[in-house]
């Protein structure tokens, strides 16, 4: 699950489910509810939401503790990268910030 909702913020004003483009979401028991199998991880919903009830996991502490060990650690970057960043045309620059980040 990479978007959830916090129930205690959700207000059910339906702009999330309007704004999904991929209709992963759903209005269970007054709750706006993501449906994971659907969710394209896109971010519309956490971008508009005016109660901030749509956030995505963060797992920055995660992969700093991943990084902080020892050994080999290697970083997979989403097939879909070069479609959003395609202004980006050293790919050696990328390459570069990875392994700035502690990966190998």
């Amino acid at each position: 699950m990479l978007v959830y909702t916090i129930k205690e913020l959700c207000r059910t004003c339906y702009t999330c489910v309007r704004e999904c483009p991929a209709r992963a979401i759903r209005i269970v028991g007054g709750q706006a509810e993501v449906i994971t199998e659907r969710c394209v991880a896109c971010g519309n919903c956490t971008k508009v939401c005016s109660q901030g009830a749509k956030v995505f996991v963060n797992t920055v502490d995660m992969v700093r503790k991943v990084v902080e060990k020892p050994g080999k650690k290697a970083a997979l970057v989403a097939p879909s990268f070069p479609a959003e960043f395609h202004d980006i045309t050293d790919h050696r620059m990328v390459v570069g910030m990875i392994r700035a980040l502690g990966f190998d």
